[in-house]
């Protein structure tokens, strides 16, 4: 989270090198000065400010953000008390009751100056809330997955806001959940599976297929729920038994020859089978088609027939073709 610490105090003479920021990468700070011959010094978050009066304000929701030509109207203070500028219009339309209540309707009485709204948050997680909320992309910030996690939750069910709309491909929190995919895809399908987030579900599973399904944490399989860790499972089964659909079809044998009859044949034929069932043990459901076919190439090490070859060449080649054709169904 990215947010300037802003003395409070103010003189005359005060100016403010703030402009339209909206956010560096990552969770560097700023300390801006509005008094002259202040310097502007970087801080980490967390650092305790030496002004007794400072204030810590978003950089991506400041003061001099105007939004449909409409200035900031209402302030939100996370629990740690950064201040998020923003727009009574747009938290209204994003939200089914007026984020719990906590924004006056439209007919109360208009202020003069923004009016302040404390929510019990901390930045980070209120910046995620707000970016959602404003249809924007907060990736950027690299929020963890736990205040993800918490921010979807208060929107669902705190905050009057639907966040499906924002889970479709290319939206906010697609795009978001979709970012822990590489590296912590169980974690990530399971917050999916929680929101009943579908599109997003479906693109995370796919870094599933090498996961061990039976090491399955018993509070992982409780937060995506019942139909999602179904899908899971049928999601792997459905790929096995296409793979060993497949695989029990052995190679074709040719009309018996001088240097090769049935008799001979039946040799590969059974090396096949052999091959195919220790395959079908051990396999996963993300198996590569460069190790399906490292493992059949070597069943005709002891084949000196060319038509043998030949034929479980063609074989290993259709079993390559076949399995990369093989799509991942909709879970």
């Amino acid at each position: 989270m990215e947010y300037f610490d802003l003395p409070t105090s103010t003189s005359s003479s005060s100016s403010t090198t703030a402009s339209q920021a909206t956010g560096w990468r990552g969770t560097q700070h700023a300390t801006i000065s509005l008094e002259e011959g202040e310097e502007n010094v970087p801080t980490p978050v967390g650092t305790p400010l030496d002004h007794p009066n400072a204030i810590s304000i978003s950089t991506a929701f400041h003061p001099s953000l105007a939004v449909d030509d409409c200035p900031p109207d209402i302030i939100i203070v996370s629990s740690d008390n950064v201040h998020f500028y923003t727009h009574r219009h747009r938290l209204l339309a994003a939200s089914a009751n007026r984020m719990g209540n906590l924004i006056p309707s439209d007919d109360a009485e208009a202020s003069a100056t923004p009016i302040t709204v404390a929510i019990p948050h901390p930045s980070p997680v209120v910046n995620i809330i707000l970016h959602t909320m404003y249809g924007q992309s907060c990736v950027h910030y690299l929020p963890t997955l736990e205040m993800v996690e918490v921010a979807l939750d208060a929107l669902a069910l705190s905050y009057g806001v639907p966040i499906q709309p924002s889970a479709l491909p290319n939206q906010p929190i697609y795009t978001l959940l979709l970012s822990f995919a590489p590296y912590r895809p169980l974690d990530a399908y399971a917050v999916a599976g929680k929101h009943g987030l579908e599109e997003a579900a479906v693109a995370i599973s796919s870094h599933l297929l090498a996961y061990d399904l039976a090491r399955l944490p018993d509070s992982v399989s409780q937060k995506m729920g019942a139909l999602y860790l179904k899908r899971l499972f049928l999601l792997h089964q459905s790929r096995l038994i296409a793979l060993r659909n497949i695989l029990y079809k052995p190679p074709a044998t040719h009309p018996p020859t001088v240097v090769c009859n049935e008799v001979s044949q039946q040799q590969m034929l059974r090396a096949w089978a052999f091959a195919v069932a220790q395959l079908v043990w051990d396999v996963l459901p993300s198996v590569s088609t460069s190790a399906l076919q490292a493992l059949l190439e070597p069943v005709g090490a002891a084949i000196d027939c060319p038509n043998c070859l030949a034929a479980l060449h063609r074989r290993v080649q259709e079993v390559v073709y076949e399995w990369s054709a093989v799509k991942s169904p909709d879970i």
